[in-house]
């Protein structure tokens, strides 16, 4: 009776910290959205209403990045942004639909994968609580969401490759999605080959070759399930060969990897996991999940050696064979390392803390619990509070410029890209700021912006105000001597020079 009084108790307490964590992030996504504001947050916001307004999934007018989006938050808020028509209530809120689906997406994996209710609301809340930094929580839960989708799908995959492990037999439905699910992220670029198919199709050759160490004869349902495994990596990868797909370009780097691994990597996995960003008491308790991660790993090799592998424990192995491939990838290639790669790291450790507490006794119980909450208030307190505390938008130069655009009627501006997106998206598109390459050529900014923003495609009489940086002053003097152009000075805020012209110079880089 007692037990069963403590696990109401603790299944309560679970739920309510899913739900105050997930309320934070919708008031931070939706009142707070400008709190961290940046060029590629910016560019994203900005998409989404790109999309609604061409009615193109994928708008023909627009530069990509490094990754094409078609299952994302810019396509979410696109919807949003035709309900509301507002481009940064609608990011929001696409971020807030992220951030549950990522939450089911966990629950579902938590249940197919066999574990116990419990573990899975505990894996949950964690998985919500311990970003440390803004660089992760932008990846998956605030502003942007950049990597939302990929985790999403990681943990639908992942869930359905335990389940068929421990029914011994192919969901030809579920087979399916999952094939889908790596056909768009194909399309979108190579980021799902590299999180999850790459290292699921590894896990699953060690999977036969420990049938050949099992002495044991594999069934037609397990080659059925090797077969969809190498077809979802087949799938993903033919999806990067379409034309609108964005590849990168690397080459080798053997002779300097192994120093690349220490001197590069291993730093920014450390950062990763929040270890840079934490206070003290959020590196302790960060220590202790990764501790229970170094244990996990030595648990499931030994349950190896000992032929008792469980599902879950595959799939465990796929999720930690993610940042360790992604690690070696970047480090023995000419890729530049950055903490946003290892970004699994977030899911592992809660993945492994959920585990030790499921099969761990009272004692052990009680000391993940205490590091679960203790991580939780650090990283609100750290976070989200001073979010709570600040303007909306902040009261930076940028949104000051803004205000003195849209005071001056001013609706048409250019500045470089480090600027522009972000200012249109504090202006919340009342001003428009748009992106140029350089302020010598007013040329065309091919990166994260659209054709329809530069002459001829504007008309080249209309009011237009330039936007320059004390930095950019000379290049900037370089266009007015080439074009012999006179503008007239409107005025200075901070580091900022703006000047207005009765006509729009921008071009498209075709002379």
């Amino acid at each position: 009776m007692i037990g069963k009084i403590t696990e109401k108790k603790l299944k309560s307490g679970l739920l309510i910290g899913i739900t105050g964590i997930l309320l934070l992030i919708f008031l931070t996504n939706l009142f707070h959205y400008n709190y961290h504001m940046n060029a590629d947050i910016a560019s994203e916001t900005i998409l989404g209403e790109v999309i609604w307004k061409s009615r193109q999934l994928i708008p023909d007018t627009w530069y990509p990045s490094t990754e094409v989006r078609i299952i994302s938050v810019p396509n979410m808020a696109a919807l949003f942004f035709g309900m509301t028509e507002d481009m940064v209530l609608s990011a929001g809120m696409a971020c807030c639909m992220m951030t549950v689906l990522i939450l089911l997406s966990i629950l579902c994996f938590s249940k197919l994968a066999g574990m116990k209710k419990m573990s899975g609301l505990l894996m949950a809340f964690l998985c919500l609580a311990i970003p440390s930094g803004f660089i992760m929580l932008e990846l998956l839960y605030l502003f942007a969401g950049y990597y939302a989708i990929h985790v999403v799908v990681c943990f639908f995959t992942l869930g359905i490759y335990a389940l068929f492990i421990k029914k011994r037999k192919i969901a030809y439905k579920l087979s399916g999605g999952g094939i889908l699910s790596a056909f768009l992220l194909g399309l979108q670029g190579v980021r799902g080959i590299l999180v999850i198919y790459g290292p699921l199709l590894g896990v699953e050759i060690i999977r036969n070759i420990y049938f050949i160490y099992q002495k044991k004869k594999r069934s037609v349902s397990d080659f059925c399930i090797s077969l969809w495994t190498l077809s979802l990596f087949a799938v993903s990868y033919l999806g990067t060969l379409f034309p609108f797909s964005v590849g990168q370009e690397i080459s080798r780097n053997m002779r300097k990897g192994v120093s690349k691994l220490f001197t590069a990597v291993i730093p920014d996995m450390a950062r990763a996991i929040g270890f840079e960003s934490a206070n003290l008491l959020g590196k302790i308790c960060l220590g202790i999940l990764l501790l229970s991660t170094v244990y996990m790993l030595g648990h499931i090799l030994h349950l190896m050696w000992k032929r008792e592998m469980e599902s879950r424990h595959w799939a465990w192995l796929v999720m930690c064979a993610s940042p360790l491939l992604t690690a070696l990838i970047v480090a023995f290639t000419t890729v530049d390392s950055t903490e946003r790669y290892y970004f699994m790291l977030l899911f592992l450790l809660p993945f492994s803390a959920a585990m030790v507490w499921e099969k761990g006794g009272s004692v052990v119980k009680y000391m993940v619990g205490v590091t679960a909450i203790l991580l939780a208030v650090s990283n609100i307190a750290q976070m989200y509070l001073p979010v709570f505390q600040s303007e909306e938008p902040p009261l930076t130069e940028e949104y000051e410029v803004t205000a003195f655009l849209e005071e001056k009627g001013l609706s048409t501006a250019y500045a470089t890209f480090e600027n522009a997106n972000t200012m249109t998206v504090l202006a919340n598109g009342s001003v428009r700021v748009y992106p140029v390459a350089s302020m010598e050529k007013m040329d065309i900014c091919k990166w994260l912006a659209s054709t329809d923003w530069y002459c001829p495609n504007v008309p080249f009489k209309q009011k237009t105000a330039y936007i320059v940086t004390d930095a950019e002053k000379d290049s900037f003097a370089a266009f007015l001597e080439d074009k012999d152009v006179i503008l007239d000075e409107a005025g200075r805020i901070g580091r900022y020079t703006i000047y207005v012209s009765d006509y729009n110079y921008s071009n498209m880089g075709e002379d």
